[in-house]
């Protein structure tokens, strides 16, 4: 495989991956709605260091980590877990106990990076492109930052994107009847990929 072809490939797999909204998509769209666009600039921050964190390490340790049936099946259950303790918390989510002047509730920058060591979808979607990619697109450690740097790219204007889409949806959060409602439709699509996932299995 020639470095544009798995370019091309590795652009594919993003793009569906972000048709499928994750923890870090619905969690952004969610704060950006409630506490405003700046909110987030140090949730996205986090997001994208763990991001870089989690495929360099990912990369480094893929060759022993792609034969290791036991650690595959227990990352797999673990991302379970928190997808299922997500959907739970969103359908259970009272939002008049957030004092949203007061920022109570706000998330940040260490929030970010240590929702991506628990995602499952993000450890499935790093362990795919990095099996597959690193070879062709330089190898090695110019592998590994290659991939990285298309996917932080693509993953950070995404986030900036529901950013931008929660705060004009703020209004909606606030509203006694529409904003349970909007966290019930991120619980029950949260809850979709649980089951999509179960069914695929680790």
């Amino acid at each position: 495989m020639d470095a544009t072809t798995a370019l091309l490939q590795l652009l594919l797999i993003i793009g569906i991956a972000l048709l499928t909204p994750g923890p870090n998509a619905l969690t952004v769209f969610a704060h950006s709605g409630l506490f405003g666009r700046k909110s987030n600039i140090s949730l996205i921050t986090g997001i994208a260091i763990g991001i870089f964190i989690m495929e360099f390490t990912v990369g480094l340790a893929i060759d022993s980590l792609s034969e290791n049936e036991t650690a595959l099946i227990a990352l797999h259950w673990i991302g379970m877990l928190f997808l299922l303790a997500m959907a739970v918390a969103l359908f259970k989510f009272d939002i008049t106990s957030l004092n949203v002047s007061d920022s109570t509730g706000k998330l940040g920058l260490k929030t970010g990076i240590g929702m991506q060591f628990v995602n499952g979808k993000e450890w499935a979607f790093v362990i795919l492109i990095m099996s597959k990619y690193i070879e062709p697109l330089g190898g090695g450690v110019v592998g590994i930052l290659s991939i990285i740097a298309v996917t932080l790219s693509i993953c950070i204007a995404a986030m900036i994107g529901w950013t931008f889409f929660g705060a004009r949806l703020s209004g909606l959060f606030s509203d006694d009847i529409k904003g349970p409602r909007i966290f019930k439709i991120c619980g029950t699509l949260l809850s979709l990929l649980w089951v999509a996932f179960l069914i695929k299995g680790p």
